[in-house]
């Protein structure tokens, strides 16, 4: 076949197998979502195994399945107490966003009185369709949050019995998958599961102590200035810090943006300059010093991973972009014929570097 010919069966391969991603996402999604949660809590689950006399030994499997559960309460039980704390609050918006608004009639000139009462009818307008815009909005996710309340608790029990089922049958797969190579590849595949599984444990480990310090940060700020839900912002900082790039913009402009409409201006800039401060502290000292040569992604692979893969399964997605990616810049590096590829994912320079970064 002429290399033409590779290049453009390759291209109807991807585009197949991104037709399937997005066709399959239903599925596709809580089984990689499990995946990556039992390969995280294998360890955990191998050492309280060893811990255990042989014959409970089953039992470490469902002691690992309550940890986790415990921890998904705990997210949803700060989630559903932020919710409250905004549905509170949100019906409010657009009354606060008229009062701030200049009143038509305030202004003695009666020369440019015709003037500024036009200029402020319009702003007040303006205000108040800001205002029903925001509470139209909320009520719209508030609508769509209940209705894909039935589907998500499914997905949420999928996921749980895979990742018993992953655990329970982990020792049976791995003695397959070695029976299947020779001793190299055995040794290979040995050490790409350790390395992603390292990888893995460092990626939500750092992700979850920036997320709780930037949390705190940012509620401490926002305090300085009196603004409300802080919950809300401490819950949603959190929440968005496993989104690389894109979490931290987001999560550092809708309190600038609420405090623009429910406050002023000033406060607005003055809440973005400290924001900022906070994620330049964070972004550039803080989060590489604790995060090494763990994850070797470069920069722009995570931003396009990250727009890639919510396209293809939406919010979900951008939750999975970076854990996906590592892993199969982890695979790649073990495959010979796919190491180029590995070092264009990555941030070094050569394959040397590449080698001593992933070195475990």
């Amino acid at each position: 076949m002429s290399r033409t010919g590779v290049w453009l069966t390759g291209a109807i391969f991807a585009i197949l197998a991104i037709w399937l991603l997005r066709t399959a996402a239903i599925v596709a999604v809580p089984v990689t979502f499990a995946v990556l949660i039992a390969l995280m809590l294998a360890p955990l689950d191998q050492k309280i195994k060893r811990a255990l006399p042989r014959w409970i030994g089953w039992l470490a499997h469902f002691l690992v399945i309550l940890f986790l559960i415990a921890i998904i309460c705990l997210l949803f039980g700060a989630l559903y107490f932020a919710a409250l704390q905004a549905l509170q609050v949100l019906p409010s918006i657009s009354d606060e966003i008229n009062a701030l608004m200049p009143q038509a009639g305030s202004d003695g000139n009666s020369e440019t009185a015709p003037l500024a009462e036009d200029l402020r009818a319009v702003w007040g307008n303006a205000g108040g369709m800001i205002g029903g815009w925001i509470v139209d909005r909320a009520t719209t996710v508030a609508e769509a949050a209940a209705t894909m309340t039935g589907a998500f608790l499914s997905a949420l029990i999928v996921i749980l019995f895979i990742v018993l089922l992953a655990l329970a049958e982990a020792p049976c797969w791995a003695a397959k998958a070695r029976d299947l190579v020779d001793e190299n590849g055995r040794s290979a595949l040995d050490k790409a599961t350790g390395s992603i599984t390292l990888r893995l444990h460092r990626f939500l480990l750092v992700r979850t102590f920036v997320g709780m310090l930037t949390a705190g940060l940012y509620v401490g700020w926002l305090a300085i200035f009196g603004i409300d839900l802080l919950v809300v912002w401490a819950v949603l900082t959190f929440i968005l810090t496993y989104i690389p790039s894109l979490g931290s913009v987001i999560s550092g402009a809708l309190p600038v943006l609420y405090a623009f409409l429910v406050v002023d201006p000033a406060t607005a800039f003055w809440i973005g300059v400290g924001i900022f401060a906070i994620e330049q502290l964070l972004g550039n000292l803080v989060d590489p010093l604790l995060q090494g040569q763990q994850i070797v992604l470069a920069p722009t692979v995570i931003l396009v991973s990250l727009m890639f893969w919510s396209w293809v399964w939406g919010i979900a997605g951008a939750f999975l972009a970076t854990p996906i990616m590592l892993c199969m810049l982890v695979i790649f590096h073990r495959i010979e014929a796919l190491r180029g590829v590995a070092l264009l994912l990555s941030n070094q320079e050569n394959l040397e570097e590449l080698d001593a970064a992933l070195a475990d």
